[in-house]
């Protein structure tokens, strides 16, 4: 059991860059572009059952999107055009595959199981699969259309025309309806516009920060963290009172409103409870603004995913869990070269364990914690 290791992995996503041959105007790297698969399969898993009516296991979608690319951590990116070239190719999958297991066999056993899925097979030739594989394609699509709007470099706008004819060749009624929807340039573009940016948007302004974070790559270890705990929730200790698809849903978006308001300094955002009360109005109002953009039929589950990610109940309460935990290991990491994060690690775990009783909290304290410090991440 090596918990530890398996949460430095979901750090390390951050580490693995996307595109930069290419000299990007907006830096990637595998933990924000598989936060933006999530997010994007949220939306692909409503349209799929409200649109054409197709029973989908969401849950499944969309941990496969958040943790399919973990493997990356152990081979850097290689190119879509180099995965495909029949010297290297079979030797690539099954690296990637023996990669993979190993990476679940860091987990609890008790994990494992649902991991495996989401990890090893996130790109099978099953249904899900080929969805979780069009996702991949759309991600990169929706990013170089975005590359290519700020004339940045000639082959953003080759590659953004070259991937939508990849999807439009496929079987796939969901991918179709959003890229027609998207052509439109309305409401529904703009929201995707408020995912894609949300990499722009800066986390921790005012230190000095050894480990570079902005609201995409939070998202992605808020929403890891979640699935993690939730799934050691109900599987080691049994709580049944957690529904992992809206956990993983409102933890992959809790943030998605930053994209419009910027990230407030937590300490100011909670100066006094006025201040509170008036920043938590905003973001739920900005939150609702955003939702408006989108067709009615997604009103519903995005109100309750954003607006109420941190809602009174179990889910809710799991996410806010994730959100504070992820802020705690990002103290463990910095301490060492920033004496200020010293402080802020330690009000951050007097307030973890004050506020907190959860059979995960306590698991997360005595079993990972301490594995999570800069020398044992860089020294993976």
């Amino acid at each position: 059991m090596k918990n530890g290791k398996f949460t430095n992995t979901i750090i390390r996503m951050q580490y693995v860059p996307r595109w930069s041959e290419y000299a990007p105007r907006f830096e990637d790297n595998a933990s924000a572009h598989s936060f933006r698969c999530a997010a994007l399969s949220i939306l692909i898993g409503i349209i799929e059952e409200k649109i054409f009516k197709q029973p989908l296991d969401k849950l499944k979608l969309v941990g496969r999107c958040l943790w399919g690319d973990l493997k990356n951590t152990g081979t850097g990116s290689i190119k879509h055009v180099t995965k495909k070239e029949s010297l290297v190719m079979n030797h690539i999958r099954d690296f990637e595959m023996e990669l993979s297991k190993e990476i679940v066999s860091y987990l609890s056993k008790s994990l494992q199981a649902q991991a495996f899925d989401f990890i090893v097979h996130a790109q099978d030739d099953s249904p899900i699969g080929r969805l979780v594989d069009a996702i991949d394609t759309l991600d990169a699509y929706l990013y170089c259309h975005r590359e290519s709007r700020y004339d940045t470099n000639p082959f953003f706008h080759a590659k953004y025309k070259e991937l939508e004819q990849v999807l439009r060749s496929t079987e796939l009624p969901s991918i179709h309806w959003l890229l027609d929807e998207y052509d439109k340039h309305d409401g529904f573009y703009e929201f995707i516009q408020y995912i894609m940016n949300l990499d722009t948007v800066k986390r921790w302004n005012g230190s000095y920060n050894l480990v570079p974070d902005n609201d995409a790559t939070h998202s992605f270890r808020v929403a890891s963290l979640a699935l993690f705990n939730g799934l050691l929730e109900i599987e080691r200790f049994g709580n049944k009172n957690i529904d992992l698809f809206k956990l993983l849903a409102k933890a992959a978006l809790h943030d998605l409103p930053e994209a419009l308001s910027g990230d407030v300094v937590s300490n100011f955002k909670h100066n006094n409870p006025d201040i509170k009360h008036a920043f938590e109005q905003y973001e739920k109002e900005t939150a609702q603004f955003m939702i408006n953009k989108l067709p009615s039929f997604f009103h519903e589950d995005m109100t309750e995913f954003i607006v109420h990610s941190k809602s009174a109940d179990a889910n809710g309460e799991l996410v806010d869990i994730s959100d504070k935990l992820d802020a705690l290991i990002k103290a463990s990491l910095e301490m060492r070269n920033n004496p200020h994060y010293a402080d802020t690690y330690y009000n951050q775990l007097v307030k973890v364990q004050h506020r907190y009783e959860n059979d995960c909290v306590v698991f997360f304290l005595a079993y990972i914690l301490h594995d999570l410090t800069y020398s044992n991440l860089i020294g993976q």
